[in-house]
């Protein structure tokens, strides 16, 4: 083989290690970005889930028209927690599951001051689920 040749046959197994590995650098980029999204529209779906939630329960109660939307509410909740759990760390599946419980413990309290201190926990827990986001996320 002349020089000419070896030149080519270097040139062509450059261009396929280059090939090679901006597809895999590339692939894995666009991996964490897809995750890295999911994990954003699972962690706003469940906040704001918890918010109409506490919303709906802080207003007039005591009506069916009342508790089938915080149903709904708590409902979507737990979707939500669910792709955090295969998204996320333990730590952020605890404390989604630690504010469910406070929105569960929100609806099943009458109105009046067990509702009052209920949200006052929910409020609590959701503040953990922000913090918990914010380091999962690395922000």
């Amino acid at each position: 083989m002349d020089a000419s040749a070896w030149a080519a046959w270097a040139a062509a197994v450059t261009s396929l290690t280059t090939l090679v590995v901006t597809t895999f650098v590339g692939g894995r980029r666009e991996q964490h970005q897809w995750a890295r999204n999911a994990l954003t529209d699972a962690f706003v779906a469940f906040l704001e889930a918890s918010w109409r939630h506490s919303d709906l329960a802080a207003g007039p109660a005591g009506t069916d028209a009342y508790a089938e939307p915080l149903l709904a509410e708590y409902r979507e909740m737990r979707s939500q927690l669910t792709r955090l759990r295969l998204l996320a760390a333990d730590g952020v599946a605890d404390a989604g599951q630690s504010l469910l419980r406070r929105q569960r413990q929100v609806h099943d309290v009458p109105a009046g001051p067990e509702r009052d201190e209920a949200l006052a926990a929910a409020s609590l827990a959701r503040r953990a689920v922000i913090a918990a986001a914010k380091k999962e996320m690395g922000l």
